[in-house]
């Protein structure tokens, strides 16, 4: 017993892809330019790298 099935449109089909494409893309989009921050080299007014900022004990 087999079950009958219908060809969709291209039309449809493209609609739907583009109805999934653009927010997911957008959502990616937004995630990559915040994240970029995350791996760009942060420096200080007095040129250290972030994360090598002396404690302040060994800085008296």
């Amino acid at each position: 017993m087999s079950i009958p099935t219908q060809k969709a449109s291209p039309l449809k089909v493209v609609a739907a892809w583009i109805l999934v494409a653009i927010p997911l893309g957008w959502g990616v989009y937004q995630s990559v330019v915040k994240s970029l921050p995350l791996f760009q080299r942060a420096t200080s007014a007095s040129g250290e790298r972030a994360g090598q900022t002396q404690s302040p004990r060994a800085a008296q």
